[in-house]
């Protein structure tokens, strides 16, 4: 049985690869070409963005890759009539099924590993390079920490201990700003900064002047200031989506720190679950593949078994879609908004693998 086994491990890792390789290569390049077709920077600077964005593209075609795996797996057995003389010799389905759904765990876990461990820093490299390279911000700096985030711009250090996106307001806010030689001259603290017509209004908070002239600093309180600067609440919305290049450890801690800031949690909670349950998708991918991909000849061929699973791939994205959305804005709870469309669709899969059993 080990030779049977390493037999269609081999087959299906060697369709898996061809898979990845094919969904991969189609979507860069349409990613590509409608970058190209905007022409808002030069080709070499898309060509290496792009490239930063290869392990965030890889583990989004990692379920639908294994999907097509797996048909093309099992359906070239079929059509061998090699799944026959499996069956002659006592290897059932469900043998054949609980081999390539360990080594579909185990990819699982190799994406997992990838959520946690890759994808945060080449996120903060590709975030970067566009700040950076492409938009001509060498003064850029965005860093989010358990209990801070730190924003650059220019000649000031923003200091923030929490932004809303639904108030775009800032809560505890330090504002460093420096001369030409980098030495600090004035620090402007607040409570609360909330964005006017005419500027920022800073609640509650002080303003320290530094002068060379003077080795202690002047400090002076106010309740309200009205401060200009050349952030706007869009500038600091990178904030939200600099939460991507954090890893799991740190994002829950991080939804522990504004959580008990009151602020509102859900997105970030939503996003948490879902890192994890995307990481699982392609096991709930290869069980929708084993039933349709074994089934006889006179059923239909291989592209009828792939559009058919196709049609149920793009159905689950869809549920999966929605059901983060509702959880964003709080009709499901986190956990069941990122869980629900798998087990859903893990619930289809085992009862067509189950019919198919018995048939």
């Amino acid at each position: 049985m080990k030779t049977l086994d390493r037999y269609i491990a081999i087959l299906f890792l060697k369709n898996l690869a061809l898979a990845l390789f094919a969904f991969v290569s189609i979507f860069l390049f349409q990613q590509l070409i409608g970058d190209l077709y905007e022409h808002a920077f030069p080709s070499n600077q898309l060509l290496v963005y792009n490239l930063l964005n290869l392990p965030q593209i890889m583990v989004q075609i990692a379920p639908p890759a294994v999907l097509a795996a797996t048909v093309l797996t099992l359906a070239g057995l079929a059509r061998n009539n090699e799944l026959t003389a499996c069956y002659s010799i006592g290897v059932g389905l469900k043998r054949i099924g609980l081999l390539l759904s360990s080594i579909v765990f185990m990819v699982c876990c190799l994406v997992l590993i990838c959520e946690d461990r890759i994808l945060p820093p080449t996120y903060k490299r590709r975030t970067a390079y566009f700040w950076r390279e492409m938009k001509k911000r060498p003064d850029f700096y965005l860093d989010i920490k358990q209990d801070k985030i730190w924003y650059r711009s220019k000649n000031l250090i923003y200091n923030l201990q929490r932004f809303d996106t639904h108030t775009k307001t800032i809560v505890g806010m330090s504002v460093y700003t420096f001369d030409e030689n980098f030495n600090l001259v004035q620090v402007v603290s607040a409570e609360k900064a909330e964005f006017k017509s005419t500027g920022w209004r800073l609640q509650d908070g002080t303003v320290t002047l530094f002068t060379a002239d003077d080795p202690f600093p002047l400090t002076q309180k106010f309740k309200e200031k009205d401060l200009t600067l050349t952030e706007r609440p869009e500038d600091f919305m990178e904030i939200d989506k600099e939460v991507d290049g954090l890893r799991l450890k740190e994002l829950w801690h991080y939804i522990a720190r504004i959580q008990q800031a009151g602020a509102d949690t859900k997105q970030y909670r939503v996003k948490f679950q879902q890192r994890i349950s995307l990481s699982f998708m392609p096991l709930i991918m290869c069980f929708l593949g084993i039933p349709f991909s074994t089934r006889s000849k006179r059923e239909g061929g291989i592209a009828k078994d792939l559009l058919i699973c196709g049609g149920f791939a793009f159905f689950y994205w869809i549920f999966f879609a929605v059901g983060l959305s509702l959880g964003v804005n709080g009709a499901l709870p986190p956990l069941l908004a990122a869980w629900l469309p798998s087990l859903v669709f893990g619930a289809l899969a085992v009862t067509l693998i189950a019919r198919r059993q018995l048939a």
